[in-house]
């Protein structure tokens, strides 16, 4: 894969623009299905080699850049949660990745977080259900930290704190990811296929810049497979991404959630400026 630098692709760990603090200059009263939100799809996949390696930078730095969409894979493993993509266990537990939100949150309390929890992988060794372990992680941490009901908050109602994005079943947590508007078709075979995921991606932004603000969008720009790997495909997508998020740079469009992977940092900008 190597380190490449370009403004819609980044394999390296440091961004070369970070905007830590870009909600704060917008109104309280803007709901979150108004916004264009940078993300991360399975945003702590670091581990597996080229075919499993979502992203460079870590958790803390996607903060930084401006990323307030993360895209959290859990297995329920022996009473545990443990970060998967796949098979893949990704040495880390999502218990850190929750402390390390709450303490970007805690220095900038004007943000808020859109956290997509979903299950990964047949569970191990388990006691109890998967709703019910997230549900004790989200208590241990402090249930103040979370939005946790079903409806759409607007920005004011969540600063300073996170707001679960709910892909698993049981007692509502926060807002039913079943309920969104989500463009997530990753499978890529090979690489001649790459144009037509980017054709689906691009389907679905345009229709979350053309249609009233009814639902919330979410568009997964990333892709792959054994025969195209997260790094080939992200390498040929962010590029058309980026084309055309630059040809919308002077307009103020609703774009959803977008959840990349190897996002470059000056992407990233396009997508908070078109706010």
């Amino acid at each position: 894969m190597g380190n490449t630098q370009r403004k819609d692709y980044d394999t390296t760990e440091n961004p070369t623009v970070i905007n830590p603090d870009w909600m704060s200059s917008i109104p309280d009263t803007k709901s979150l299905i108004e916004l264009s939100i940078p993300g991360t799809n399975c945003s702590l996949c670091f581990y597996g080699g080229n075919a499993f390696q979502c992203q460079s930078w870590s958790l803390l730095t996607q903060y930084e850049a401006g990323i307030r969409f993360a895209d959290m894979h859990l297995r329920h493993y022996y009473d545990t949660l443990r970060i998967y993509y796949g098979n893949k266990y990704q040495q880390e537990f999502f218990h850190i990745a929750l402390r390390s939100t709450v303490r970007f949150l805690q220095q900038h309390p004007k943000e808020t977080v859109l956290m997509r929890i979903k299950e990964e992988c047949q569970s191990a060794g388990t006691k109890q259900t998967f709703n019910a372990i997230v549900a004790h992680y989200i208590e241990h941490v402090g249930m103040s930290w979370f939005w946790t009901s079903s409806a759409i908050p607007s920005l004011g109602q969540v600063r300073g704190k996170i707001v679960i994005l709910q892909d698993y079943e049981g007692p509502v947590m926060g807002i039913p990811y079943k309920n969104l508007s989500v463009a997530e078709d990753c499978s890529v075979p090979t690489v001649f296929d790459i144009g037509w995921k980017w054709a689906n991606t691009v389907g679905n932004l345009i229709e979350a810049q053309n249609l009233a603000y009814e639902k919330m969008f979410v568009t997964f720009s990333s892709g792959a497979s054994m025969g195209a790997y997260p790094y080939t495909v992200a390498n040929q997508i962010n590029r058309h991404l980026y084309s055309l998020l630059e040809s919308r740079k002077n307009q103020k469009t609703r774009w959803g959630i977008i959840a990349m992977d190897f996002p470059g940092a000056e992407m990233v900008q396009l997508i908070i400026h078109s706010n």
